[in-house]
């Protein structure tokens, strides 16, 4: 971690030799903390032994800093379907993604995030029944290379996200009406161009897998833009983001606004609001299709809690134990290979 990150801090216990502490603070909205390491006493360190003492107990801070992030995240936050602990834990990693992303360098940076990318789009894509690979997918995206045997139909799938990307990447507004129908736009392009970014018209459809009734055609619209305003507002009321941004996407697929693409759609959504928030994104993997289902099956029953917990503990899942042993690593600054290997950074 860089020297501002970190600060000292000397106590005076009554009766006995000043005290030394590496000190970081912490705050989540207007809840401040701090956490500390004892570093000596009787003697102002040295810039030098600073140094040593930021390498040696910088991921120990931070540890202890990720945990006071989520103690605060549980005063400042209000919740309806969040346990405490689950609360505390998405504070957790959202204090880590950041701490991690300071210490990555560009490059680094940048094959993180292009592995995350292959994992979403090959996880976003299986749930609705494309059969690429992670592998196939990586080639296709990064060198152009199509497998034999896959239909076009699947490739177009998967190389619309390059669009999606590049159109997620560069707004910087709230979700709307506009945007979402920009980014069905997107995603169906070149396998259902008459329909991209158009409401359906009719009320004969349904959730494959899903016994559920969507909204009618004719109050569409204004159902999305009734969700997209409650979203907002609870938000701003302090209702946790995680949360809420798992609720609008079970509100998304119950409208089912548009005649195929919903489910993609409606998880971009979802990811976009989470980074909006400054949380890391989630994979929504093939092998949990059945289990996302009956989440959306859970909250059709009044069930929210069970949705709003399946969610957090995928990514807690996905993403705690990865970010601490990418972040100890990179504090310590051990010697790096000439190229560090994509596979340091996942554990999916």
């Amino acid at each position: 971690m860089s020297e501002k990150s970190y600060r000292v801090e000397v106590s005076y216990p009554k009766n006995s030799k000043e005290r030394y502490y590496l000190v970081k603070d912490v705050r989540v909205g207007d809840k401040k903390g701090k956490v500390r390491k004892y570093l000596c006493s009787e003697k102002t360190p040295t810039y030098a032994e600073l140094d040593d003492f930021r390498k040696k107990y910088g991921f120990e801070l931070e540890r202890k800093a990720a945990n006071k992030s989520g103690e605060l995240g549980v005063l400042k936050y209000k919740t309806e379907f969040l346990t405490t602990d689950l609360l505390s834990k998405l504070e957790e990693i959202k204090y880590l993604y950041k701490q991690f992303n300071t210490v990555l360098t560009v490059n680094e940076q940048t094959a993180y995030e292009e592995k995350f990318e292959v994992y979403y789009i090959q996880g976003t894509t299986s749930i609705e029944g494309n059969t690429f690979t992670r592998e196939e997918t990586r080639e296709l995206l990064y060198h152009g290379i199509v497998p034999p045997s896959k239909s076009l139909r699947e490739v177009n799938e998967i190389q619309n996200f390059k669009k999606v990307k590049t159109y997620r990447d560069t707004y910087r507004g709230k979700v709307t009406i506009e945007f979402i129908q920009n980014v069905h736009s997107l995603i169906v392009q070149n396998i259902d161009d008459e329909s991209a970014g158009m409401f359906r018209r009719t009320d004969d459809i349904g959730i494959i897998g899903c016994d559920l009734q969507v909204t009618p055609s004719l109050i569409i619209e204004d159902e999305l833009q009734r969700i997209i305003d409650y979203y907002y507002q609870r938000v701003e009321d302090n209702y946790h983001p995680f949360e809420e941004a798992a609720m609008f996407h079970y509100f998304f697929e119950m409208i089912h606004p548009f005649a195929d693409g919903n489910g993609r759609v409606g998880r971009e959504i979802f990811n976009y609001m989470l980074n909006r928030s400054h949380y890391p994104k989630m994979l929504f993997l093939g092998d949990d299709r059945s289990l996302y289902l009956d989440g959306l099956k859970k909250a059709n029953e009044d069930n929210y809690s069970d949705l709003v917990t399946h969610f957090a503990n995928l990514i807690i899942s996905q993403r705690m134990d990865i970010l601490l042993e990418n972040l100890e690593n990179l504090i310590e600054e051990r010697p790096q290979p000439p190229q560090r290997r994509l596979n340091d950074f996942f554990s999916i």
